[in-house]
Parts: structure tokens; sequence; C-alpha cells
């Protein structure tokens, strides 16, 4: 028998399970006061209110406004995440299926939580710092995707993959060093055309969901905003597939 085998995880206690349902609670009363009045305006005393606490015993488990912050931040990284895996499982194997399938459930998720987009993508709350250490694990997972169908376009190596021959992206040293570093961060078998191609279309991407979530191209486009967001996620396929 294997040491595997073996192996049992150690069963929670009745005290980790409690705080941890209590957590859950903490995060689900946080996202609701995220919608009803926006990140500026969260409120751990709120949030007392509905555990049926009083204000110095929730600040056992969460110590002030930007703790809470950082909660639902990291919350919701990981359910659009959770939405772009779905997708990707989903989706065809090919580059451009599984980059419009990871275009369509950002955009799908982001109408369906306009307060948690705007709280990852929208203008940061003022006073507010992320922790890189608590965030940027669940908040670089899509982008990793995405640069994972970029290097698969061009086969790993930028000469002539699915989207055919292409003039390479000029590109200072400093630049590449830095696509470099990050390609090595991510694990991702890519040159730094294809990656400064996924990072121009992830920049995109986000914008066009941002103008259509905020209202910023008019009632007149927010009506047909869908159908826009598709034609627009075609468009940024072309930049980093080929059409």
């Amino acid at each position: 028998m294997t040491a595997e085998a073996t192996t049992t995880r150690t069963p929670a206690t009745p005290r980790a399970e409690a705080r941890e349902r209590t957590m859950r609670r903490i995060v689900e009363l946080g996202n609701a006061q995220l919608a009803e009045c926006g990140p500026g305006a969260l409120s751990v005393r709120e949030i007392a209110r509905g555990l049926g606490m009083v204000s110095s015993a929730v600040y056992r488990y969460v110590s002030c406004r930007d703790e809470l912050l950082t909660l639902l931040i990291v919350d919701a990284y990981g359910d659009l995440a959770d939405a772009v895996d779905e997708a990707l499982a989903e989706a065809g194997q090919g580059p451009r299926d599984r980059f419009l399938a990871l275009a369509t459930a950002m955009t799908r998720w982001a109408i369906a939580h306009p307060e948690r987009w705007t709280l990852l993508y929208g203008t940061p709350v003022r006073g507010y710092d992320a922790p890189a250490e608590s965030t940027n694990v669940g908040g670089t997972r899509v982008i990793a995707r995405l640069l994972a169908i970029a290097a698969d376009a061009q086969g790993g190596t930028g000469k002539a993959g699915a989207a055919g021959v292409r003039p390479a992206v000029r590109v200072t040293p400093a630049v590449e060093a830095l696509l470099e570093r990050h390609l090595a961060e991510f694990a991702v078998d890519s040159d730094v055309d294809s990656s400064l191609r996924a990072v121009t279309v992830w920049s995109g991407l986000v914008g066009i969901i941002s103008a259509h979530v905020f209202g910023q191209l008019g009632a007149d486009a927010v009506a047909v905003g869908e159908q826009i967001l598709e034609i627009q996620g075609e468009l940024l396929a072309d930049l980093l597939i080929g059409s």
C-alpha cells in the first residue's frame, strides 16, 4: 500500500467548520452590500448586523473594511475564473473557439455581476491597495488561460502556428525582459510576439466589456451591447490568432 493510500485528511474541528461557515456568510453579506451601495460604502459594522453579532465580535473574522474588500475581490476573481474554466471545458479544441468561449464567459459574468466586475476592473477604491499575496493567484487565472491559447495558436514558437506567418511585433529590450519573466511565472511555452498580442487582447477585452457594463457607449449601444461585444470579440480573435 502506498503512502498516498494510507494518508488521511484530518477532519475539520466543529470550531473550524463554524468559522468557515461564518466566513462564507461574511462574503455573501459583503457581496449583497456591494450590489446595494458600491465598494466605497462597504461597512464591517453592517456585516456584523447581518450576522447578528456585536461589532467587536465580527472583528475576529474580518478586522477592517480593507480586509473585507480583499475577501470580496478574491471571491470575485475565483468566481469569474471558474465560469471561464467551465466554458473552456465545453468549447472546441481550436484556439479561436477557446478564445471566443473565454470572451463570452467573461462577458456574461460581467453582465450578471456588474458590481463585482466594477470591483475588479472599475475605478480603484480610494485608499485601498490590494495585497498581491492574496489576490494575484486568483487574479491571474483567466489571463493565464489566454496566454496558453495564444501560445497554442502560434504552435509555441511564434513562427507559423495556426494563424500563419505574421510580421513580428517590435518591442524594446525592457518590455521583452518583462514579458519573458511573466511567461516563466505562468509556465507558458510561448514567444514574446504571441504574449504581447495576448496582453493587448486582454486589455481590449476588459475594455470593451467595461464599456458595456458602465454604459460608456450610450443607451442605444447598451440595447444591442451583446451583439457589439460578439463582433468585437471576433476582431480581438483576429489579433490574437489570425483571421
